[in-house]
């Protein structure tokens, strides 16, 4: 709904459906809604706008020449049946030849990623211009469009061709904008739709009646204001906003042929957000290992924190996490920097105390890290030297209080300029049960092939340590106490 010179990708072809509609959407979660229920707008999720636009720092016609002069009228807006009605009508009120309603979320309900959909039936006629679309609540990159617009559903005139739109770059007028749009013959008027855009942090997907037509990624938009951050503009909070404009600088003005009152009907507004669940279903029991790759299934900014939107290392999983092989086992986590986290979903067996051992690599900086849950910080800041190589392990311990149960961790980088790899985290209980005296090779917190090759190799050695049976012999009842630990595990 801002002036535009809009870069338009546009897309007829029947696509798969993103769900099958009436279903569940596996993954995401209803975070908040307005079915449009009563005789009412909600106050706690919508404020009327209303005037030319002046009111709001913009020139008259909202900044698109528009001949609209937005009300809170009833006749403007109704919600009735179920429905929220905004009528766009020839009627002289403020010094303009159309009256309209035009409602916002901002302050109210906003929103940093997730799926945003509306059901509506929309009106057609020459300069109608509905709108479904989102603004940046606190522009935090500057004056439009250096913040950012999200178009979700824009018709103009006849409803027979649905667009959807960013709006980026630079503070008007050098701004860019960049979309999609879907030409396919339907007649956008006669019945109820859904019309939808999945924000991820890295791409935006639209959608009618669950089937995409276009998406935009990261590297098609930018921000003056932050060049280093593929994601600026669009990773701030978002408001949402619904309104019927007549005429302006997209549609152009009504003509001969234009007929109104013109009315777009809003059965409802949903929004819906990915659930963070563990990496492999079941959480991680602790005590024992987790694996630095396993985090929670997940968004940016949801399950984990990353300085930048690739893969880098390539492999294991699809995220903007950068997982790469590793030397000590399968994958770690590459080029911690600054800010970056990850959560864990964990089981925790008993409360008390645990040690946590991290293992870490850094060619030539050190680093530090701590454990927190809830934002709580568990294990105060732990700081570790290099260790002379990008694959060279060592160790870093911690020392945390657990409660029992189901609950989150994350593993926060608390260095600035240095980076490292990280490879895994165990928990093992202290003064409580542990993974026995089998449990004699790092990693601790499990038992496989290094405990019973540490036990062989200690056991040849005669070492002390492995005199299970306390008698001062290296004997079968060694061997036998060894295997009997080793079956029992870890609890």
């Amino acid at each position: 709904m801002t002036p535009r010179n809009v870069q338009i990708l546009t897309i007829a072809a029947v696509c798969s459906p993103l769900f099958a509609l009436g279903d569940d959407y596996p993954g995401w979660e209803l975070v908040w809604s307005d079915e449009f229920e009563g005789t009412t707008l909600n106050s706690a999720n919508w404020t009327a706008q209303t005037g030319n636009g002046n009111a709001y720092g913009l020139p008259a016609g909202w900044g698109n020449n528009e001949l609209q002069y937005y009300t809170s009228l009833s006749s403007n807006l109704e919600v009735s049946d179920g429905m929220l009605k905004i009528t766009a009508r020839e009627q002289s009120i403020g010094g303009a030849s159309y009256t309209s309603a035009r409602i916002r979320t901002v302050n109210k309900q906003e929103f940093v990623y997730g799926r945003f959909e509306a059901r509506m039936k929309l009106p057609s006629t020459p300069g109608a211009w509905p709108a479904f679309w989102m603004l940046p609540t606190d522009s935090p990159y500057g004056g439009w469009a250096r913040s950012g617009e999200i178009d979700i559903m824009e018709s103009v005139n006849y409803a027979d061709r649905m667009y959807g739109t960013l709006h980026y770059g630079d503070a008007w007028p050098a701004n860019a904008h960049r979309g999609v749009s879907i030409d396919n013959g339907t007649d956008y008027s006669d019945d109820f739709h859904v019309f939808s855009v999945d924000w991820e942090p890295d791409s935006f997907t639209w959608a009618i009646d669950g089937v995409p037509y276009g998406t935009l990624t990261s590297d098609q938009w930018y921000s003056v204001s932050d060049s280093s951050n593929p994601r600026a503009p669009f990773d701030s909070q978002f408001h949402l906003l619904l309104n019927v404009a007549v005429g302006g600088n997209f549609p152009g003005n009504p003509n001969g042929d234009s007929v109104f009152p013109q009315t777009m009907e809003v059965d409802y507004v949903r929004v819906y957000q990915r659930v963070q669940e563990p990496f492999n279903e079941d959480p991680h029991a602790i005590p024992g290992l987790i694996e630095a790759e396993d985090f929670d299934h997940g968004t940016q900014g949801q399950s984990y924190n990353d300085c930048d939107a690739a893969n880098n290392g390539g492999a294991y999983r699809e995220s903007g996490v950068d997982i790469e092989a590793s030397t000590e086992s399968a994958f770690n986590i590459g080029w911690m920097c600054e800010g970056e986290w990850l959560e864990y979903t964990v089981d925790v067996a008993e409360a008390g105390e645990y040690e946590v051992d991290v293992r870490i690599a850094s060619e030539s900086t050190g680093g530090a890290f701590r454990i927190e849950r809830d934002g709580e910080d568990l294990s105060g800041t732990v700081n570790f030297p290099a260790t002379g190589g990008w694959q060279t392990w060592e160790s870093a311990t911690a020392t945390i209080e657990l409660e029992a149960g189901e609950q989150v961790l994350r593993f926060a980088n608390m260095s600035t300029s240095q980076e490292y790899n990280f490879n895994s985290m165990t928990f093992t209980q202290l003064g409580g049960p542990n993974c026995n005296d089998a449990d004699i090779a790092e990693p601790f917190g499990t038992l496989n092939f290094f405990d019973v090759s540490a036990f062989l190799t200690a056991f040849a050695g005669q070492d002390p340590a492995v005199d299970l049976d306390g008698n001062g012999v290296f004997n079968f009842f060694d061997v036998s106490a060894f295997l009997t630990e080793y079956a029992a595990g870890c609890p």
